[in-house]
């Protein structure tokens, strides 16, 4: 429906109806498309297989998210790795439909820590390991497009700023995985 025929049928004004919906849409529970021009609502597929035993940050959720957010900007998922199982290699590799174009990332959750080790500790441990992730991937191919995707975490950012310099250099994008479900792209995608 469109913000004009909601603010009908609830009895609301579409001003309001407009700006429920927008702040829907950025929640990811709604979707604002382009129909024949006009701009409709649509409600959104729930997000696949999150894992109800794991919080949002655990590792195998990230992934769903960002499997999700390429699929919705069109790229087919070649490969997903078994997170749980702690599979080697990419955890994701995407290919653009109709080019030989391909997207390898790497993907962390963020940790729970240990009786030893604090959260933010072990997750700097994580981040070092995706950037290496980036420099070993990066020189076995200098043609695919590469990301690290990171669940929104003010420790991942900081970390993130510290290395922004390589960005250019190693042609890499941050993935910026967000609780609502929602990911912001660093970088471009290649």
């Amino acid at each position: 429906m469109t913000d004009g025929e909601l603010a009908r049928a609830l009895g609301k004004r579409r001003p309001h109806i407009n700006r429920v919906c927008l702040g829907l849409a950025k929640k990811g529970l709604l979707e604002r498309r382009k129909v024949g021009g006009i701009l409709r609502n649509f409600l959104a597929d729930p997000p696949p297989s999150l894992s109800d035993e794991h919080p949002w940050t655990w590792e195998g959720n990230v992934q769903e998210q960002v499997a999700r957010f390429l699929e919705e900007r069109g790229w087919e998922i070649q490969r997903k790795a078994d997170t749980a199982k702690k599979e080697p290699g990419q955890d994701l590799v995407a290919r653009f439909p109709g080019t030989p174009r391909l997207l390898w990332v790497t993907v962390k959750g963020y940790p729970q820590g240990t009786s030893k080790t604090s959260p933010a500790t072990q997750a700097r441990h994580w981040f070092k390991r995706a950037i290496f992730d980036i420099l070993d991937w990066r020189g076995r191919d200098q043609a695919v497009a590469l990301a690290v995707a990171l669940p929104e975490k003010e420790v991942y950012r900081k970390l993130a700023d510290r290395v922004r310099y390589l960005q250019p250099m190693l042609r890499f994008s941050f993935l910026w995985v967000r609780e609502d479900g929602g990911v912001e792209v660093d970088g471009g995608l290649g």
